[in-house]
């Protein structure tokens, strides 16, 4: 279940690199919806980018969920734009930038709907992985992170973290509305995104099937903070990159205990395209669910050869 979905947060200049330019951030998730369900972009004319020319991880995603023979149920968690590819409609829009306003004024709706969708899908399957693709969304969870009193930074798209650009969003916000360390339904809906929202709703739900938060340290957070809403630790867990874990290993040691946590052993280092190569240079890391997806390919495909270069290839499709 792909969670795709806007915060105003993203559009402030180097916070993130989840799109060419900061306005364009705001379109990114409904392109990777977009390559998830229809193999191509459909709203522009090419996947999303970084300003290096980077492409999204949603090509990584797509190209390991058609080996595993996995399909995505993609739920709107905030669009700023209709994808053209059937999805959950919620009726959300973006989330706010909590150093102006309160993030999520539909939190309880956003909530209400995923309780909704965990009873639709709870034990129809062995394992639900709930993925994200929220440009801004590290920096909206290092906020809740924050105002309940832990003081962690979250990864970033970049190689170079702009730790100080969020810490001053984060700074911001909390001198507008304060801490929450006893109430962390009230710090997500001050300072977080509908993704956190929705997802958290359709952790209290579902019971009978195990439930994967695919992602970086946005879904760390949310682990750490499922546990303090819902307290429902069993059958929940991590999978996230190594290249997330190398970047922020002491915040994700932090939330997610060692045995709820997968690590996707996932290398680009023999790519023959640039673009991903760069991953090891510690652009992107993270996104669209691609560590866990990647996960999935290597349970179902055992010749990792075989997954690289069907990433590979699809990746030069998108670029044709």
């Amino acid at each position: 279940m792909l969670l795709a979905g806007s915060t105003e947060v993203s559009k402030i200049p180097g916070i993130t690199s989840a799109g060419a330019s900061p306005e364009l951030t705001m379109i990114t998730p409904v392109v990777d919806s977009e390559i998830i369900v229809a193999d191509r972009p459909i709203s522009t004319g090419e996947p999303p980018m970084t300003p290096d020319g980077i492409p999204t991880p949603a090509i990584v995603t797509k190209a390991c969920l058609d080996l595993a023979g996995v399909k995505c149920l993609v739920v709107n968690a905030g669009y700023a734009a209709t994808p053209k590819i059937p999805f959950f409609q919620t009726n959300l829009g973006p989330a706010k930038n909590p150093a102006e306003e309160k993030s999520l004024p539909d939190f309880r709706h956003a909530f209400e709907m995923g309780i909704y969708l965990g009873k639709l899908i709870d034990g129809r399957f062995a394992r639900i992985l709930l993925a994200e693709s929220i440009p801004g969304g590290t920096t909206t969870s290092q906020a809740v992170l924050s105002s309940m009193g832990l003081n962690l930074n979250t990864s970033s798209t970049m190689p170079s973290d702009p730790v100080d650009i969020k810490r001053e969003v984060v700074r911001k916000a909390i001198d507008r509305a304060g801490y929450y360390p006893e109430n962390p339904e009230m710090a997500v809906e001050q300072y977080g995104d509908y993704m956190m929202a929705i997802a958290l709703g359709v952790s209290k739900s579902v019971r009978d099937s195990a439930l994967v938060f695919s992602g970086g340290t946005q879904m760390s957070s949310l682990f750490y903070i499922n546990n303090k809403i819902n307290k429902n630790s069993s059958k929940r867990f991590q999978v996230t990159t190594r290249w997330v874990m190398n970047h922020r290993r002491e915040t994700i040691e932090t939330l997610v205990p060692p045995q709820n946590l997968i690590v996707s052993d996932i290398s680009f280092s023999g790519m023959r395209e640039k673009g991903l190569r760069l991953y090891e240079e510690g652009n992107v890391r993270e996104g669209a669910g691609m560590g866990g997806a990647f996960w999935l390919a290597s349970l179902k495909e055992k010749n990792m050869e075989k997954i690289y270069a069907n990433i590979e290839q699809f990746y030069r499709r998108l670029r044709q």
